[in-house]
């Protein structure tokens, strides 16, 4: 396992930090209890709440437990070895990464039980993960979805390898997976004749179904695939390794619906949600269709981005000095929500445009040159992907951890 990352040391590649932070270790960072308005962070600067985050994972801990589910968050999101430790300390029982370079960070933190949500079709990595799993070092399960993938999954695993394997399920017109039910029986009993491979049970992926929406339409797609997937796991079952039979999907917009159709899988089986961006959760996106939506039991926008206003050339528009390498806006442009200013104000606007290094801001209300703004974002994955090092900050702002990212 790597170093704890409390004597990492803060360097000038961090973008945002401070730079009399340079050189000190993230401990003697803390110990100067340094506040993200007044403790000389460089803006923009990515946060997150932290109350935010924990409310995010216990309702999600929740929910699993309700519905009988064990859960795989897809940590893809955050690249995030520290956050994805808090979801493990919360119950989730493996972690999902998207390629075998993500679950060789992972595999770095000491983490054991790992799904790849994708067909590896490297050599290199088929053999690598073969021999992971023969030797016990970690539990690695990964994605086929055709005779000629397992073909290739066959070749590269040496004679004393092992492989664990999912047949993914896909849809006409979606990404990838099987499309005829037919081929689930045949790529099952190829797997199961093969002394080196596990099938260890059936998934997919209903976020990449087509025109799927928060509506009764949209809604009746996603089920229908979800039934696919249990028509899939039927036809699956008597090739199944020795281990409980897995079937797994759910992302973090209908994991309610995944959960109750892949439940009426009437075999002994592990229901295993895989949802990744709940954990941050935002402003817009998933706000928008996610499930608990209309109750109590609710997830809040963790990350906010804080960018100063540099340049207000004409009435109600502003600059700020943030763009496409500091924000994600691959759904919606970030959403402004408040001020800073000396304190602490809420506050609208819109941002019209992002460029590489700027972002352009309407607003009625009055503010500043010079002056902060805080920006919600849509769909969290490709906002992280623009920081390594991000702090974590409580109600009042102050600094209590930094989180590394590893993309």
């Amino acid at each position: 396992m790597e170093q704890s990352f409390s004597s990492k040391v803060i360097e000038s590649t961090f973008k945002g930090f401070p730079i009399d932070s340079y050189g000190k270790t993230l401990e003697q960072f803390l110990a100067t209890k340094p506040n993200l308005f007044t403790s000389n962070f460089q803006f923009p600067i990515m946060a997150i709440k932290e109350k935010s985050l924990k409310n995010n994972i216990e309702q999600m801990a929740k929910f699993c437990k309700s519905v009988g589910a064990e859960l795989a968050p897809h940590v893809k999101t955050t690249m995030s070895p520290q956050i994805a430790q808090m979801q493990v300390a919360a119950g989730a029982t493996a972690l999902t990464v998207a390629n075998f370079w993500q679950a060789s960070i992972f595999l770095k933190y000491g983490f054991k039980n790992l799904i790849i949500a994708n067909e590896v079709l490297d050599p290199a990595a088929i053999g690598a993960i073969s021999k992971i799993n023969k030797d016990r070092q970690a539990e690695i399960i990964f994605y086929v979805d055709s005779l000629a993938g397992l073909e290739i999954v066959k070749k590269y695993t040496p004679d004393q390898g092992e492989q664990n394997l999912f047949i993914e399920i896909g849809t006409d017109d979606g990404r990838a997976g099987v499309r005829e039910l037919a081929d689930v029986a045949l790529i099952a009993s190829a797997i199961a004749a093969d002394s080196r491979l596990k099938l260890r049970g059936v998934t997919g992926f209903e976020g990449a179904v087509p025109q799927a929406a928060r509506n009764k339409k949209g809604e009746k797609k996603i089920s229908k695939f979800c039934q696919k997937i249990v028509a899939a796991a039927d036809l699956a079952y008597s090739y199944k390794s020795d281990e409980v039979f897995i079937i797994t999907a759910g992302g973090s917009a209908y994991f309610e619906i995944v959960a109750d159709e892949l439940n009426k899988f009437a075999k002994p089986k592990i229901l295993l949600l895989r949802s990744g961006g709940y954990v941050t959760h935002d402003s817009k996106y998933y706000e928008e269709i996610y499930p608990f939506r209309n109750s109590e039991q609710t997830f809040d926008a963790a990350i906010e981005v804080w960018a100063q206003i540099i340049s207000s050339p004409e009435q109600n528009f502003g600059v700020l000095n943030l763009g496409k390498r500091d924000i994600g806006n691959d759904l919606h442009n970030p959403i402004p929500f408040a001020r800073y200013a000396a304190g602490l104000t809420g506050f609208s606007g819109q941002i019209e445009k992002l460029n590489d290094q700027h972002g352009y801001l309407r607003s009625k209300q009055d503010f500043a040159v010079s002056q902060l703004i805080g920006l919600g974002i849509s769909h969290p994955c490709t906002t992280f992907d623009k920081w390594r090092l991000i702090p974590l900050v409580n109600d009042n702002y102050d600094v209590v951890d930094c989180l590394y990212t590893f993309f």
